[in-house]
């Protein structure tokens, strides 16, 4: 597979992983419940009565499932000693790579956002206060010119931005090509299609 495969069937073994987690804490599925029903005691015509309560619908033992979340370990350490080895091969660190870019897009959008901000000059109404001929106290209004301007280098945070979104598509095109073409040595077991119920029905059948 290659290494775009191998992360996805990471993904795959974390889901199942996640599904098995969630199949052992349930409590239906830890412990067992019967019901013995003291008849007798008061009724001495019919015998005590006792019933196991199961639950209403089929699941794996968690024994079971146990085994499978260890296997699953094993196979989630495999994977990625395997995946490690294929990265040591595409000449430049992938991860640091994609964290990279991750900073990339953010620094372009925020500039670009940034960048919708420009300077302006509106008209606000002002109000003041002053005494007429009677001695009354009367209002009167005025013009209030508000002038906004760029508080930035403009040309300087777009070719910024031109550069972080370009530098990340050239990086971008690097891991994409990485990621079709680096191979992991690793045979996986199920298909990343397969349901948590297929996989432990499987895994059941091999061991």
């Amino acid at each position: 597979m290659n290494l775009k495969e191998a992360f996805r069937y990471q993904k795959f073994l974390d889901s199942m992983m996640y599904s098995a987690a969630g199949s052992i804490r349930q409590r239906e599925h830890s412990l067992t419940m019967k019901k013995l029903h003291r008849i007798n005691e008061v009724n001495p015509d019919v015998p005590d009565k006792s019933e196991e309560i199961l639950p209403d619908h089929p699941f794996f033992q968690n024994d079971d499932v146990i085994r499978f979340m260890v296997w699953l370990s094993d196979e989630k350490q495999k994977l990625s000693i395997a995946i490690g080895r294929a990265k040591a091969d595409a000449g430049f660190d992938i991860d640091a790579a994609i964290e990279t870019n991750k900073f990339r897009q953010q620094i372009n959008a925020a500039v670009r956002s940034m960048l919708n901000f420009t300077g302006s000059t509106r008209v606000e109404n002002g109000k003041g206060f002053k005494f007429n001929n009677d001695g009354d106290q009367t209002a009167y209004y005025y013009d209030v010119e508000v002038t906004t301007a760029e508080a930035f280098d403009r040309d300087a945070a777009k070719e910024v931005a031109r550069r972080m979104i370009q530098d990340a598509d050239r990086v971008s095109a690097s891991i994409d090509a990485a990621l079709i073409n680096l191979q992991v040595c690793y045979e996986h077991v199920f298909d990343v299609n397969e349901s948590f119920e297929d996989v432990m029905t499987g895994f059941l059948s091999l061991s």
